[in-house]
């Protein structure tokens, strides 16, 4: 028993077509998932750079 307009919060229209922000295709389960690992990557990679170009 979802709300329809709940499920349009990231509804998009581009060209006529509608589609979500790309919630549906991520392959996170969760955004704080998709969030940290994101923060573990950037914090490795800059980490990397720092190393490397000392």
């Amino acid at each position: 028993m979802t709300d329809k307009k709940s499920q349009d919060i990231d509804l998009q229209e581009e060209s006529g077509m509608k589609f979500h922000r790309g919630s549906a295709l991520s392959i996170f389960s969760s955004d704080r998932m998709e969030d940290l690992i994101a923060l573990v990557l950037s914090m490795l990679i800059a980490l990397s750079v720092y190393l490397f170009v000392n």
